[in-house]
């Protein structure tokens, strides 16, 4: 049964869950909350034999814990199926196609799927210093699925052009990856607040798989930097169901923690004093 009451939120984490399958391997970055509860989602639901594999030392990690700012990592490593340092993560599991499922926030991405995670800016003197690419090259060009998010859809993100290519998506949509020696297949899908999109099979151009519930066509390109092809049979988004949201609010997520990526500063601040409060001892 659908549900009637869902946030944002709680959609773009349902949809990003829907697209891990059963026995995936699910590597995660820093920082990442929506990723978080996507995963434990997932295991909760219909992809019970799913692993993720947790950035705090690189865990695999079977038990699901809820979400926490202050005791996330102690649960990760206590319940570690197994630890990994950088170096196997990079000559093993890389190469291996070990890890089956990863999820990037860009901050910038072009109609072809280039993102940008780097610097806002002249890379000599950027606006912005961004977190940088880490291991984002490596991945973008070997992982079978590379799957991406963005909680705010806007212009500054969905850009004609990026100030500096982290990962790479489909080059210029005429150069194919097979050209250039990639063996992975690039991105597949981007969930965003208000659709979830694709890429065109013949052109490599950003494509609207689905507009979530009450999001126009005409919302969507005003919110895009770039011409998206949006088809006009274009679905709405399936919604959450009851049972998902009440997992995601009672079991996976309590502390709201996952609105931290969709707040402007300010209320971010706030609802971090809240739940770090909520979760010190008293």
């Amino acid at each position: 049964m659908y549900s009637n009451d869902f946030t944002t939120d709680e959609m773009v984490i349902v949809c990003m869950a829907r697209e891990i399958k059963d026995y995936d391997v699910m590597a995660q970055g820093i920082a990442t909350p929506l990723v978080t509860n996507a995963y434990l989602l997932a295991k909760k639901t219909h992809a019970p034999h799913c692993t993720p594999m947790f950035h705090m030392g690189n865990t695999y990690v079977l038990e699901t814990r809820p979400v926490s700012l202050l005791y996330f990592e102690k649960y990760v490593s206590t319940w570690a199926l197994r630890f990994q340092h950088s170096g196997e993560v990079t000559m093993e599991h890389l190469p291996s196609g070990r890890v089956t499922v990863e999820y990037f926030r860009p901050a910038q991405i072009d109609m072809y799927g280039n993102f940008n995670n780097t610097c806002i800016g002249d890379w000599y003197s950027p606006k912005v210093r961004l977190p940088g690419a880490a291991g984002i090259p490596e991945v973008s060009i070997t992982y079978k699925k590379i799957l991406l998010y963005v909680p705010r859809h806007d212009k500054r993100c969905f850009t004609p052009k990026i100030d500096f290519v982290s990962g790479v998506g489909f080059l210029d949509g005429k150069t194919t990856r097979e050209q250039m020696g990639f063996p992975g297949k690039g991105p597949y899908h981007i969930i965003t607040d208000l659709a979830v999109l694709g890429f065109d099979e013949k052109t490599k151009r950003m494509k609207v798989i689905s507009l979530h519930p009450g999001v126009t066509r005409r919302e969507i390109q005003e919110k895009t930097g770039f011409e998206l092809i949006i088809p006009e049979d274009t679905p709405t988004t399936e919604p959450p169901t009851r049972e998902q949201v009440r997992i995601i609010r009672e079991e996976i997520d309590p502390l709201n923690i996952r609105r931290l990526e969709f707040l402007p500063a300010d209320e971010r601040d706030a609802l971090l004093d809240e739940i770090i409060e909520s979760e010190m001892p008293k």
